[in-house]
């Protein structure tokens, strides 16, 4: 599930900040936007404390008459500026969560055979049950010249005879409309969900495994803003139908967007919602009458909404015709219309589709929109949303969760796998997205001494391995001569497919693209392999073939083979290389190609990584000074990973702003290209130039790839490095790469908002980080703020710290260090050499600064900058700390 702020829930302090700021200024949980100012230091604009006769001390306390005016920093990351439906299941048998492994339980621990592993008992059957509905479901009705109808359930309605004639009453247009059959629409939808989306079909080459739609879930996180958009939050959500709930911010939802990756679980999501409301599963769907998913990938230029509803889910033989159906719509608000994948349909201006989306038409209508985050910017544009949600695929513990039911009756095979993925696997993150974890399992099933390790690229070669293995038993195909040749010209042909595709953004093609690239019988085999994913068209009237990779990461994996294999030949390498990565720009449209390229290149990889370098040199290095600036200004938190995922930053971030997306979008991608392929000997080329290496909001896969990397390249490369920054993350993933401080030569240490407290003090990231802080002698500069820090992660860091005696400056702000004075006042003592020492928000009580206060001066000559802000003081407290600052000083 998502994370919550660690510091959200942390008391109030009784001191409003300087200049009016507010009590919680300078905070930087998770998930929120920061203010420009977390501590008023080098960039601040107060009046210095100055006085001829006495040393200067620039003390930030709870009042305007004690501030500072210092030049601008020169480190990495200074604190002042704080940073902060395709409803049939075989469509997108990707896009799924999936766990559904109650009917599994025999499957775990079931051999591969050379006929087939899951028989006929996999096959999940589903009831259709009705259940009956008690609220009126909508207002009268008036049918005829003189019948009210009100229907009081799904398949139930009382017919009261007037005895007047109102045949030539006009329609109240605001209301539903009059002589519609809701109770038959109702019963034809309810059918049709109950049949077609019971359960799902998650492996193309494999119809008999099946997974009951209402055991799926997923991780879904709830992103809500300010009316001005300034501040974003996130919380976590039991369910996507909790998004149509009253909150405190939204009285009403009607307009509801929801994103998330490829693969994640988006059409999942949306054929559940409507089988839940066929079922009568949910409370919160009983308010809607009628709901209609509706796959946009199949919505025609010259469609009408309603011809829409008609060709996709309802029967020919119902008893109204469109007309009908579109004057009920109207005003109505019991009526929830889902449109699944934005960003698979063509916007054509006029149709309904665009003034749905509007809000042109249909405005009481709740609506719901699924798209991937590449087309988030566009939809939030025209939608105007008044909730968003996220799919973030499977968290850490629901893919534990979800071996432990796979595996159910072999808990040794199952503690063996979770072993294997919580040292490899869950840090990188891929797991997040339900079908690798299935194949995972699947694999781990057949062979558990699978090599599992961080890297993506042999995952999907172990995946691809294991799907024509399956094949070949299946068909009984002798393969002891390794890939048949007809399979192995049919993977070529999907290369071309897939990287042609990405070309033209194409994830869906018609049988005459496929054909192009592949022939008639190659697409036949990759179908039969489960490679390309045959999709029967949600056209119920006017079906046509279609055909997609399992998910567009398998696709970009496709398209990395094609392109390493075409840069094999020497004389098409720099044609290649000058055509589709001209420019940093195309390296981020493609990355994933390229990262692919690179690990199917291995030591060959050279030739990719020495043109990574050229556009290094040529349009990113220059980069590097603005970037460093921004690393400290107020980028809202997780707007740098919602720019990464979507490739449109320029929806959300302008002027030097871009300048930091792109210096760091590029070095992820290079850094990964290091960590796949293997081949270091252009590192230093690109990381080592300025002796820094920094990353703010990346994942668990960056830093994998870091860790990986400094313990590969040579030992004197690594004592170059004068600089690093691991800051802003929402969890901890910081251990990997804190083992290898010491083999660092830093002057300026930045774990800022890096989650280091709050976990074991024997084993965690605070334990290790002392036992690397005593050999960084040369260390000027450490930041250890926002990191949910306590008194017993202060006592296990306190030894090592005393330790740093060249320190000038030490950033612990916003840690929860209430009662810590004393320890916190046997620093200066050691660290002689302060300059800047900072304890903004604390928690600290007035006697807890006043013993922090007396040891600075006492001990510390040189002291420039004493930040204790926002701590519980007291009225009285900044006079007191003041008079004990310049009794000392005198």
């Amino acid at each position: 599930m998502g994370q919550k702020a660690s510091k959200a829930a942390k008391p109030k302090r009784s001191q409003s900040l300087v200049e009016g700021r507010g009590e919680n200024e300078g905070q930087s949980p998770p998930h929120r936007t920061r203010s420009c100012s977390e501590e008023i230091g080098e960039h601040g604009d107060n009046a210095d404390v100055r006085n001829n006769d006495k040393p200067q001390v620039h003390v930030l306390g709870n009042t305007d008459n004690y501030a500072t005016n210092i030049a601008p920093g020169h480190g990495i990351g200074d604190e002042e500026g704080v940073t902060d439906v395709d409803l049939n299941q075989e469509q997108e048998s990707d896009d799924m969560a999936l766990l559904a492994l109650d009917a599994q339980q025999g499957r775990g621990t079931q051999v591969l055979d050379e006929n087939e592993c899951y028989n006929d008992g996999d096959v999940v059957a589903f009831s259709e049950t009705e259940n009956a509905v008690t609220q009126i479901t909508s207002p009268s009705q008036v049918s005829g010249q003189g019948n009210k109808v009100i229907n009081i359930g799904p398949h139930s309605t009382v017919n009261i005879f007037h005895g007047t004639d109102d045949s030539n009453k006009v329609p109240d247009i605001d209301s539903p409309a009059q002589d519609f059959p809701l109770a038959q629409c109702q019963d034809s939808l309810m059918s049709h969900y109950k049949t077609r989306l019971s359960y799902l079909h998650p492996l193309a080459w494999n119809e008999t495994f099946t997974m009951k739609i209402e055991d799926i879930f997923t991780t879904v996180d709830l992103v809500t803003q300010t009316q001005q958009g300034a501040n974003i939050e996130r919380h976590a959500l039991p369910s996507t139908v909790d998004a149509l709930t009253t909150r405190p911010d939204c009285p009403k939802p009607r307009r509801i967007l929801i994103e998330g990756n490829a693969g994640i679980g988006k059409t999942t999501e949306v054929s559940k919602l409507a089988f839940d409301w066929a079922e009568g599963l949910s409370p919160i769907l009983e308010k809607y009458d009628l709901v209609f998913p509706i796959a946009l990938r199949k919505v025609g230029e010259f469609q009408s909404l309603t011809e829409c509803i008609f060709d996709q889910l309802l029967p020919e033989d119902v008893p109204f015709v469109e007309s009908d159906l579109e004057t009920y719509l109207k005003g109505n608000d019991r009526v929830l219309i889902l449109l699944d994948g934005f960003d698979e349909w063509a916007r054509h201006e006029g149709h309904d589709v665009t003034k749905l989306v509007t809000g042109k038409i249909l405005r009481e209508c709740c609506l719901l929109v699924t798209t991937r985050p590449s087309h988030t910017p566009q939809l939030q544009s025209l939608m105007c949303p008044d909730t968003r949600v996220e799919i973030t695929g499977f968290s850490q513990d629901n893919i534990r969760t979800y071996v432990h039911k796979f595996f159910k009756g072999d808990e040794a095979k199952c503690k063996a796998l979770v072993s294997k993925m919580d040292s490899s696997l869950i840090p990188t993150g891929v797991l997040a997205t339900p079908i690798l974890l299935l194949l995972t399992c699947m694999m781990w099933n057949e062979n558990h001494g699978l090599v599992l390790g961080g890297r993506i690229c042999p995952l999907y070669d172990e995946l691809i391995s294991f799907i024509i293995r399956r094949h070949c038993a299946r068909n009984n195909i002798v393969s002891d001569q390794g890939i048949p040749d007809n399979i192995r010209d049919a993977l070529l042909c999907a290369g071309a497919l897939a990287f042609n595709g990405l070309l033209e953004n194409n994830l869906v093609y018609s049988k005459e693209e496929v054909v192009k690239y592949c022939g008639e019988d190659s697409l036949q085999e990759l179908v039969s392999l489960g490679v390309l994913h045959k999709q029967e068209s949600p056209s119920r009237l006017n079906p046509s073939d279609q055909f997609s990779f399992s998910h567009k990461t398998m696709q970009e994996y496709f398209a990395g083979l094609y392109f390493a294999k075409k840069l094999q030949d020497e004389t098409d390498q720099n044609p290649l290389l000058n055509t589709y990565q001209r420019t940093a720009q195309n390296v981020r449209d493609l990355e994933n190609v390229v990262i692919f390229a690179c690990a199917k290149l291995g030591r060959e990889a050279d030739v990719i990584l020495t043109h990574l370098v050229k556009i290094y040199q040529e349009e990113v290095e220059h980069l590097y000074d603005t970037f460093r600036v921004w690393l400290v200004r107020d980028i809202p938190y997780s707007l740098y990973s919602i720019c990464r995922a979507t490739g449109n930053e320029e929806e959300f971030l302008s002027g030097s702003e871009l300048d930091f997306f792109h210096y760091q979008a590029y070095m992820e991608i290079a850094l990964l290209c290091f960590y796949e392929s293997s081949c270091f000997s252009q590192f230093e080329n690109i990381f080592l130039t300025k002796g820094v290496v920094q990353f703010s909001n990346v994942g668990p896969r960056v830093y994998n790839a870091l860790a990986h990397v400094l313990n590969k390249i040579p030992p004197q490369s690594l004592r170059s490095l004068k600089a690093l920054g691991l800051f802003n993350t929402t969890q901890c993933l910081v251990n990997p790469v804190i083992d290898y401080l010491k083999m660092m030569n830093l002057s300026e240490l930045n774990l800022r908002s890096a989650c280091l407290g709050g976990l074991d003090p024997n084993t965690g990231p605070c334990a290790r980080l002392s036992q690397q802080l005593p050999y960084l002698t040369t260390l000027r500069k450490l930041m250890l703020s926002w990191n949910n820090l306590h008194c017993s992660d202060l006592l296990v860091l306190l030894p090592s710290l005393k330790m740093l005696v060249n320190l000038e400056e030490l950033y612990l702000s916003g840690n929860e260090f209430a009662g810590s004075g004393q320890n916190i006042s046997e620093l200066p003592r050691f660290l002689r050499s302060l300059k800047v020492l900072k304890v903004f928000d604390c928690g600290l009580s007035l006697e807890d600064v006043l013993q922090i206060a007396t040891a600075v001066v006492q001990y510390c000559p040189e002291i420039d900058i004493f930040d204790y802000r926002a701590n519980m003081t007291g009225p009285d407290g900044d006079r007191k700390v003041q008079d004990v600052l310049r009794g000392l000083k005198s």
